[in-house]
């Protein structure tokens, strides 16, 4: 199973980073290269179910807020479930912001496992934490009312 860790440093409050990440009614506008859209499913306590409209399909999600400062994230595709746990920790003049991936793969992608995590690392910083960055650095895709 592949597992990896990636950091960025955003110019924006952890509590922004954090909020403007929960925020999953915004996710298509702040993950457009992968996501068209967001339908709840369930929300209980600090466990939110979603079906995420994905460049794939319909990808189911669940959503766990762990503590202010930690998010964890299921979801399950064709080709694997991933396991992602998402820090948002307070430094100097900002953010880091870190995803930590597991990724089980299924079928005959197991083989490729081995060869993965360096993919996975770069995917993660290309579509999670770069438009995270973005965001929070521009405000862009986010609910002024809230922040």
């Amino acid at each position: 199973m592949p597992h990896t860790k990636a950091s960025l440093f955003i110019r924006a409050p952890w509590e922004r980073v954090a909020l403007l990440y929960r925020d999953y009614h915004h996710w298509p506008t702040l993950f457009p290269a992968t996501i068209r859209g967001v339908q709840l499913v369930r929300a209980e306590g600090d466990r939110t179910e979603l079906e995420i409209d994905h460049r794939e399909g319909k990808v189911p999600n669940v959503m766990m807020e762990v503590s202010p400062q930690r998010v964890d994230l299921w979801e399950t595709k064709r080709r694997y479930d991933g396991s992602f746990v998402n820090r948002f920790e307070e430094v100097a003049a900002g953010t880091r912001f870190t995803v930590e991936a597991d990724i089980r793969l299924k079928g005959p992608f197991k083989l490729l496992a081995p060869f993965l995590t360096r993919y996975i690392t770069r995917q993660v910083v290309r579509y999670v934490l770069e438009p995270m960055r973005l965001a929070a650095e521009s405000q862009r895709g986010t609910r002024p009312e809230a922040l």
